[in-house]
């Protein structure tokens, strides 16, 4: 049975932890309520075991994965989780495969691996959270076991809304960017290398980035955005483009296309992330690439503008 222990200092792997406070969760997007599990568990380190390692333990990919037959993508990538865990305090992340762990009792899935093999004194987690076989454990068996080592975060809400990554899948679906930020805790990002397209933005005077969406990640619907990157520390402003460009290439794979106001240079094989701010106009076929352009331009000062 592999758990890989990664430091969130350094990114590299390192021996199970002797002592340890976990948070618990699948952490799909680390969004408000993650955070809170995170940083209050954290603190109940601190206070409580101020020896003990302060971590993570979640599975590499979703459980839906294995016990959906349609499973829904994540909001971001394992490696985003990570920095994202980071920076909210924690020190190292265990990593564990579902399809190995599945069929271990509640009981047993605390006793063997949190206990046993992470060296776990304490655990924190949501008010709902639930493991081992068929989701029988709960934190009432928590309780049982941990004590006053458990601590239990609260239902998270934002205007008057619970935090959870469906509500947040359902919001970007919608194109409701700015409401899914809201619970996200940060805007809905697209991380991935710039890829050579077919330079035509390069041609009209408004070059692009090229970005597959990663497959593991939800895609958003297809449509023009008010977006922003960060380039070597600074932001600029951008319009994305997630689709297929009807107008110019009817047998392309869907992608996202970024124009990064006022800047210059060259960034093939860099790895940025684009923040997808707020949806502006959906995706359409233009009789002419000149009627195109237009758009583009008129799109271009809306997203400068907004």
């Amino acid at each position: 049975m592999s758990l890989t222990c990664i430091s969130l200092r350094t990114g590299k792997e390192i021996p199970l932890p002797q002592a340890s406070v976990l948070c618990l969760g699948s952490f799909d997007g680390v969004h408000l309520a993650h955070q809170a599990i995170l940083k209050q568990g954290k603190e109940h380190r601190d206070r409580a075991f101020p020896t003990a390692s302060v971590g993570v333990f979640c599975f590499r990919e979703l459980p839906s994965s294995y016990l959906n037959p349609r499973p829904p993508r994540m909001l971001c990538s394992l490696e985003e989780r990570l920095t994202r865990f980071a920076a909210c305090g924690m020190e190292l992340a265990v990593l564990a495969d579902f399809s190995e762990l599945r069929e271990l009792s509640a009981e047993e899935f605390l006793s063997e691996i949190l206990q046993k093999k992470c060296g776990a004194v304490g655990v924190a987690c949501g008010y709902n959270h639930r493991f081992g076989r068929c989701g029988a454990g709960d934190p009432a068996l928590l309780e049982r076991v941990f004590g006053k080592g458990l601590l239990l975060v609260e239902e998270i809400r934002v205007n008057g809304v619970t935090v959870s990554s469906s509500e947040i899948r359902r919001l970007i679906g919608e194109k409701r960017m700015k409401e899914a930020a809201a619970l996200l805790g940060q805007p809905y990002s697209i991380t991935a290398p710039v890829l050579h397209g077919k330079a035509l933005g390069r041609q009209w005077g408004f070059p692009t980035v090229n970005q597959n969406i990663p497959a593991e990640i939800v895609a958003p619907p297809r449509g023009v955005y008010r977006s922003r990157v960060t380039v070597d520390g600074t932001v600029y402003a951008s319009l994305s483009n997630v689709g297929i460009r009807p107008t110019v290439d009817l047998e392309a794979e869907q992608n996202c296309e970024t124009h990064l106001l006022d800047y210059s240079g060259d960034l093939y094989g860099r790895r940025l992330t684009v923040e997808l701010l707020s949806y502006l106009r959906e995706e359409k076929k233009f009789e002419t690439p000149q009627a195109l352009r237009e758009q583009i331009e008129r799109d271009l000062q809306n997203a400068r503008n907004d």
